[in-house]
């Protein structure tokens, strides 16, 4: 699976995922792009999913109906790499099992 990083994730987290081919927004060019830019340029990229810390509404409006994965880490306290490494198993398995236009929230 292809899996975009919002620019609001540490970049160094695309390595320790071990199941899936992870990129960022940042290494991607798309980093002043937000919440439907940013969907719209990973679907039309080919990307299966997305991960981001987001909360607002506006990011869930933006994936209904493409096909693609939100995974949403929104009680993150920070996003540190160290704040966020104990989610990567979690993220690993919702996007294992996670259909096309869904929105996990961890």
């Amino acid at each position: 699976m292809l899996v975009l990083l919002d620019n609001c994730l540490p970049v160094k987290l695309r390595e320790h995922f071990r199941e899936h081919t992870v990129e960022t927004a940042v290494y991607r060019g798309w980093a002043a792009l937000e919440n439907g830019a940013l969907i719209a340029a990973a679907v039309d990229a080919g990307f299966d999913a997305v991960v981001s810390i987001d909360q607002g509404h506006d990011f869930a409006r933006a994936v209904a109906g493409r096909p693609i994965v939100a995974i949403l880490l929104p009680g993150l306290q920070g996003s540190r790499l160290d704040d966020v490494l104990p989610f990567v198993d979690r993220i690993e398995q919702a996007l294992g099992s996670a259909q096309p236009g869904a929105i996990v929230r961890l």
